[in-house]
């Protein structure tokens, strides 16, 4: 992939895709020898989703925690993404794991949860994101996850159960020296580094050079576990060091650069 943002050029080799649903989510991202690379989506567009698709973004994160994404636009937004050949994660809005239910059987590739502080809050939430009687997801067999009752029950629960992202983000010091304890949950099998909150608990920047070691002690001990590592960049110079890193998933800016390249155009002293 070669991704033009501003005036910087991020350049990513993107593998081949093939079908409209991503099956094999978790696979893929193991088997990559280099981090996929995504974006978050805040602007409740179709539109926007398929301009990214034809960028060529392994996948999305629909963002209903900081975005005003109802229910039914995510599920659009979920299609839209999918079909476009890229993997669809949602960010839940917060803990009450009231639309957990409703985006797995929308066919998310997986959902991250957001400020996660306590080993429980992140077993139980995950817990609802797994088939019975290992979880609490219950069988929705006729809905688009299960290709509206089309394909297969083992499939459709082998994809919920092992395909499907369970990401947890810890986003404050503490939580984070114990990734360790949160990466060997039964159910989790994605941690993400929150460094935006971490910021304003701890007023370090990820620059620091006490963050960095923090999330390099973050990253191994995903590595220890086996479970992928995700974390937000704002540049593309950014994304790439975090790649360079060895994390799985980078989710590099968002669909504002629509906006940023706008400005940058109007900026040039020839206009």
């Amino acid at each position: 992939m070669r991704q033009q943002m501003g005036s910087a050029t991020l350049t990513i080799g993107i593998g081949i895709r093939s079908g409209p649903v991503m099956d094999s989510f978790i696979d893929s991202a193991r088997a990559r020898p280099r981090g996929m690379i995504g974006t978050w989506v805040k602007i409740p567009s179709l539109e926007t989703v398929e301009l990214l698709g034809h960028a060529g973004f392994d996948f999305v994160v629909i963002d209903m925690e900081h975005a005003p994404h109802a229910l039914d636009r995510v599920y659009q937004l979920i299609f839209a993404a999918q079909a476009m050949g890229m993997a669809a994660l949602v960010r839940l809005a917060d803990h009450s794991a009231s639309t957990v239910q409703p985006l797995l059987d929308a066919g998310a590739d997986g959902l991250l949860v957001p400020r996660v502080t306590g080993l429980e809050v992140a077993a139980a939430l995950t817990r609802k994101m797994v088939f019975g009687p290992k979880g609490e997801r219950g069988l929705g067999f006729t809905s688009r996850a299960g290709r509206w009752g089309l394909g297969s029950i083992p499939d459709y629960l082998a994809r919920g159960d092992r395909q499907c992202l369970r990401m947890i983000q810890l986003e404050d010091w503490e939580t984070l020296e114990a990734t360790a304890e949160f990466a060997a949950l039964e159910h989790v099998n994605g941690v993400f580094i929150g460094h935006g909150d971490l910021f304003l608990s701890s007023g370090k920047a990820p620059t620091s050079p006490q963050v960095q070691q923090l999330t390099a002690r973050m990253l191994q001990a995903t590595k220890d576990a086996q479970v992928l590592s995700g974390v937000a960049a704002g540049s593309p110079a950014e994304a790439k060091a975090y790649l360079d890193m060895g994390f799985s998933l980078v989710m590099v800016s968002n669909d504002r650069y629509l906006g940023n390249n706008a400005q940058n155009l109007l900026a040039m002293k020839q206009i």
